[in-house]
């Protein structure tokens, strides 16, 4: 076994990145996937999305003080490696390390002999700490909110990746673009079949509906499945889930 790496990414907050890395996860582990979700970013909000705080050991550690991957279980082939805000000391000393930019892809090596799929939840940024999970990653999963200002700028992300691409990691590529936080609403789905439009072939067909549940349930520490399995976020989840295996199969 030797997992896939996909880093959940967009530089711009407030998309349903944190969210999605969550519930992707814990569906992927429900479909019999060996499933590490890792906290990438100092806000730590997937840590706490999975009722963890203050955990006594994080990402950090394993960045910058050399300790082993801290793994935690949350359910049946589901685990977590928290952060905390000690990650966002990471920056400065990862950007004084001649090696700063690949530490987290030799961290990595080790874990993914145990895992199908390892998905890293990065910071609204491109800085040091996304290129770290992009630079170990195989695939990426742009995360894109239906809303005109989410849009903007997601050419950078493109160009970003394909910089890297071409000279710290062939085995980059782009998994999809996920849209978030659909209703019904004639602007909302006017911006999804947009991006659809001009990003053809590179956009998952599930896209995850605006549902007050997802919320409710990050706020209780819990994943849309352990909160409410029947609501419209599990399903979509649900499907996304499988798209991305039927996806992976293919590639």
């Amino acid at each position: 076994m030797s997992a896939t790496i996909i880093s959940m990414v967009n530089h711009k907050g407030g998309v349903g990145k944190t969210t999605s890395t969550l519930n992707l996860g814990k569906a992927l582990s429900l479909q019999k996937k060996k499933v590490l979700i890792i906290d990438l970013d100092p806000q730590s909000n997937l840590s706490q999305s999975t009722g963890i705080e203050e955990p006594e050991k994080n990402i950090y550690h394993a960045l910058c003080e050399g300790a082993e991957l801290p793994t935690l279980n949350l359910s049946t082939n589901f685990d977590l490696v928290p952060a905390d805000l000690d990650l966002s000391e990471a920056e400065l000393r990862l950007q004084s390390d001649v090696n700063g930019y690949f530490i987290l892809k030799k961290i990595l090596k080790s874990a993914s002999e145990k895992y199908d799929f390892i998905l890293i939840d990065c910071p609204p940024s491109l800085g040091i700490l996304t290129l770290n999970a992009l630079i170990a990653s195989h695939r990426v999963i742009v995360v894109v909110q239906s809303e005109y200002l989410a849009v903007k700028g997601l050419q950078t992300i493109f160009n970003l990746i394909e910089k890297l691409k071409e000279n710290l990691n062939t085995d980059l590529d782009i998994l999809g673009m996920l849209i978030t936080q659909i209703n019904r609403t004639v602007f909302r789905t006017s911006i999804a079949n947009t991006v659809r439009e001009i990003y053809q072939g590179k956009v998952f067909e599930t896209m995850i509906r605006a549902n007050i549940t997802l919320a409710e349930a990050s706020a209780s520490g819990k994943d849309i499945f352990s909160f409410d399995a029947t609501c419209a976020g599990a399903k979509d989840y649900q499907d996304l889930a499988k798209e991305v295996i039927k996806l992976m199969k293919v590639k």
